[in-house]
Protein backbone atom coordinates (compact mmCIF):
# COMPACT_ATOMS: atom_id res chain seq x y z
CA UNK A 1 0.00 0.00 0.00
CA UNK A 2 1.49 3.40 -0.96
CA UNK A 3 2.57 5.66 1.89
CA UNK A 4 1.01 9.08 2.45
CA UNK A 5 4.11 10.76 1.05
CA UNK A 6 3.98 8.64 -2.10
CA UNK A 7 0.29 9.47 -2.50
CA UNK A 8 1.02 13.20 -2.23
CA UNK A 9 3.92 12.90 -4.66
CA UNK A 10 1.76 10.99 -7.12
CA UNK A 11 -1.00 13.60 -6.99
CA UNK A 12 1.45 16.48 -7.29
CA UNK A 13 3.29 14.79 -10.16
CA UNK A 14 0.15 14.02 -12.16
CA UNK A 15 -1.22 17.52 -11.47
CA UNK A 16 2.06 19.07 -12.63
CA UNK A 17 1.95 17.06 -15.84
CA UNK A 18 -1.69 18.11 -16.34
CA UNK A 19 -0.88 21.79 -15.81
CA UNK A 20 1.96 21.46 -18.32
CA UNK A 21 -0.45 20.00 -20.89
CA UNK A 22 -3.21 22.54 -20.18
CA UNK A 23 -0.73 25.42 -20.47
CA UNK A 24 0.39 24.09 -23.83
CA UNK A 25 -3.21 23.81 -25.01
CA UNK A 26 -3.88 27.35 -23.79
CA UNK A 27 -0.89 28.83 -25.65
CA UNK A 28 -1.72 26.84 -28.77
CA UNK A 29 -5.42 27.69 -28.62
CA UNK A 30 -4.72 31.40 -28.18
CA UNK A 31 -3.33 31.43 -31.71
CA UNK A 32 -6.82 30.73 -33.06
CA UNK A 33 -8.98 32.16 -30.23
CA UNK A 34 -7.37 35.59 -29.86
CA UNK A 35 -9.70 36.62 -27.01
CA UNK A 36 -8.60 33.66 -24.86
CA UNK A 37 -5.74 35.55 -23.10
CA UNK A 38 -8.15 38.40 -22.30
CA UNK A 39 -10.61 35.95 -20.75
CA UNK A 40 -7.85 34.29 -18.72
CA UNK A 41 -6.66 37.69 -17.50
CA UNK A 42 -10.20 38.58 -16.40
CA UNK A 43 -10.64 35.32 -14.49
CA UNK A 44 -7.23 35.65 -12.83
CA UNK A 45 -7.84 39.25 -11.73
CA UNK A 46 -11.35 38.57 -10.40
CA UNK A 47 -11.35 37.42 -6.77
CA UNK A 48 -14.73 35.76 -7.18
CA UNK A 49 -14.02 33.83 -10.35
CA UNK A 50 -10.45 32.92 -9.43
CA UNK A 51 -11.72 31.28 -6.23
CA UNK A 52 -14.46 29.40 -8.06
CA UNK A 53 -12.34 27.94 -10.87
CA UNK A 54 -9.20 27.07 -8.90
CA UNK A 55 -10.37 23.68 -7.59
CA UNK A 56 -12.02 22.53 -10.86
CA UNK A 57 -8.88 23.48 -12.81
CA UNK A 58 -6.73 21.52 -10.37
CA UNK A 59 -8.99 18.47 -10.71
CA UNK A 60 -8.98 18.75 -14.51
CA UNK A 61 -5.19 19.12 -14.46
CA UNK A 62 -4.89 15.94 -12.36
CA UNK A 63 -7.13 13.98 -14.74
CA UNK A 64 -5.31 15.29 -17.82
CA UNK A 65 -2.01 14.36 -16.18
CA UNK A 66 -3.21 10.81 -15.56
CA UNK A 67 -4.36 10.55 -19.17
CA UNK A 68 -0.99 11.77 -20.45
CA UNK A 69 0.85 9.27 -18.26
CA UNK A 70 -1.46 6.41 -19.26
CA UNK A 71 -1.11 7.31 -22.96
CA UNK A 72 2.65 6.76 -22.89
CA UNK A 73 2.82 3.95 -20.33
CA UNK A 74 0.26 1.88 -22.23
CA UNK A 75 2.56 1.90 -25.27
CA UNK A 76 5.50 0.47 -23.34
CA UNK A 77 6.22 -3.25 -23.66
CA UNK A 78 7.86 -4.19 -20.39
CA UNK A 79 7.79 -7.71 -19.00
CA UNK A 80 6.17 -8.07 -15.57
CA UNK A 81 8.47 -8.33 -12.56
CA UNK A 82 8.13 -11.06 -9.95
CA UNK A 83 8.66 -9.13 -6.76
CA UNK A 84 9.28 -12.18 -4.59
CA UNK A 85 9.98 -10.94 -1.05
CA UNK A 86 10.42 -7.28 -2.04
CA UNK A 87 8.99 -5.38 0.95
CA UNK A 88 9.67 -2.47 3.27
CA UNK A 89 12.27 0.07 2.21
CA UNK A 90 13.17 -1.90 -0.92
CA UNK A 91 9.54 -1.91 -2.08
CA UNK A 92 9.22 1.82 -1.35
CA UNK A 93 12.32 2.55 -3.42
CA UNK A 94 10.95 0.43 -6.26
CA UNK A 95 7.64 2.32 -6.13
CA UNK A 96 9.46 5.66 -6.09
CA UNK A 97 11.48 4.80 -9.20
CA UNK A 98 8.36 3.64 -11.05
CA UNK A 99 6.46 6.76 -9.96
CA UNK A 100 9.21 9.05 -11.22
CA UNK A 101 9.31 7.14 -14.51
CA UNK A 102 5.57 7.58 -14.98
CA UNK A 103 5.75 11.33 -14.27
CA UNK A 104 8.56 11.71 -16.79
CA UNK A 105 6.49 9.78 -19.35
CA UNK A 106 3.61 12.21 -18.89
CA UNK A 107 6.00 15.16 -19.10
CA UNK A 108 7.01 13.92 -22.54
CA UNK A 109 3.47 14.66 -23.77
CA UNK A 110 3.44 18.07 -22.06
CA UNK A 111 6.75 19.18 -23.59
CA UNK A 112 5.69 17.97 -27.05
CA UNK A 113 2.50 20.06 -26.78
CA UNK A 114 4.44 23.09 -25.54
CA UNK A 115 6.86 22.77 -28.44
CA UNK A 116 3.96 22.61 -30.90
CA UNK A 117 2.39 25.68 -29.25
CA UNK A 118 5.66 27.60 -29.61
CA UNK A 119 5.79 26.82 -33.34
CA UNK A 120 2.13 27.80 -33.77
CA UNK A 121 2.75 31.17 -32.13
CA UNK A 122 5.30 32.01 -34.82
CA UNK A 123 2.30 32.89 -37.02
CA UNK A 124 0.82 35.21 -34.39
CA UNK A 125 4.12 36.91 -33.50
CA UNK A 126 6.29 36.96 -36.63
CA UNK A 127 8.71 39.37 -34.95
CA UNK A 128 9.51 36.64 -32.42
CA UNK A 129 10.04 33.98 -35.07
CA UNK A 130 13.65 33.18 -34.15
CA UNK A 131 13.01 33.14 -30.40
CA UNK A 132 9.88 30.99 -30.70
CA UNK A 133 11.58 28.59 -33.10
CA UNK A 134 14.53 28.11 -30.76
CA UNK A 135 12.13 27.70 -27.81
CA UNK A 136 10.07 25.11 -29.68
CA UNK A 137 13.16 23.14 -30.68
CA UNK A 138 14.47 23.27 -27.10
CA UNK A 139 11.15 21.94 -25.79
CA UNK A 140 11.27 19.04 -28.24
CA UNK A 141 14.79 18.21 -27.08
CA UNK A 142 13.56 18.38 -23.48
CA UNK A 143 10.72 16.01 -24.39
CA UNK A 144 13.20 13.53 -25.85
CA UNK A 145 15.28 13.79 -22.66
CA UNK A 146 12.20 13.14 -20.52
CA UNK A 147 11.43 10.04 -22.60
CA UNK A 148 14.98 8.73 -22.22
CA UNK A 149 15.05 9.40 -18.48
CA UNK A 150 11.68 7.68 -18.07
CA UNK A 151 13.01 4.54 -19.73
CA UNK A 152 16.15 4.68 -17.57
CA UNK A 153 14.01 4.95 -14.43
CA UNK A 154 11.99 1.88 -15.45
CA UNK A 155 15.21 -0.04 -16.06
CA UNK A 156 16.58 1.10 -12.70
CA UNK A 157 13.39 -0.09 -10.98
CA UNK A 158 13.68 -3.49 -12.67
CA UNK A 159 17.33 -3.85 -11.67
CA UNK A 160 16.51 -2.78 -8.12
CA UNK A 161 13.79 -5.43 -7.91
CA UNK A 162 16.15 -8.09 -9.22
CA UNK A 163 18.85 -7.18 -6.69
CA UNK A 164 16.31 -7.29 -3.88
CA UNK A 165 14.80 -10.69 -4.61
CA UNK A 166 12.59 -9.55 -7.51
CA UNK A 167 12.88 -11.63 -10.67
CA UNK A 168 11.87 -10.84 -14.24
CA UNK A 169 9.56 -13.49 -15.54
CA UNK A 170 10.37 -15.33 -18.70
CA UNK A 171 7.77 -15.27 -21.42
CA UNK A 172 5.06 -17.59 -20.18
CA UNK A 173 7.34 -19.25 -17.64
CA UNK A 174 8.19 -19.12 -13.94
CA UNK A 175 11.46 -18.13 -12.39
CA UNK A 176 13.17 -20.63 -10.14
CA UNK A 177 13.07 -20.04 -6.40
CA UNK A 178 16.54 -19.19 -5.06
CA UNK A 179 17.95 -21.43 -2.31
CA UNK A 180 16.58 -20.46 1.09
CA UNK A 181 13.82 -18.29 -0.37
CA UNK A 182 10.17 -18.60 0.57
CA UNK A 183 7.94 -20.74 -1.69
CA UNK A 184 6.84 -19.10 -4.91
CA UNK A 185 3.60 -17.17 -4.50
CA UNK A 186 3.37 -15.94 -8.12
CA UNK A 187 3.50 -12.36 -6.87
CA UNK A 188 4.02 -10.38 -10.06
CA UNK A 189 3.81 -6.63 -10.61
CA UNK A 190 3.22 -4.50 -13.61
CA UNK A 191 2.29 -0.83 -13.89
CA UNK A 192 -1.45 -1.62 -14.07
CA UNK A 193 -1.41 -3.12 -10.56
CA UNK A 194 -1.27 -1.41 -7.20
CA UNK A 195 2.26 -0.74 -5.99
CA UNK A 196 3.73 -3.13 -3.42
CA UNK A 197 3.88 -2.34 0.26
Amino acid sequence: MPTLLQGIQGFAGASGVGILCLSALFFGGSVFATNLPTLADFVASSKTWSGIVTVPILVVAYVVGLLAIALIESRMRVRPIELGSLQGVAAQRFSQLEQEAEILSGSFVGFILLGAAAFLNVWSFPGWRRTLTITGASLLVTAASAWRMSRDKHEAAKEWAIRNNGRTSAAGGKAAVPPGAAPETDRRWNRNDARPE
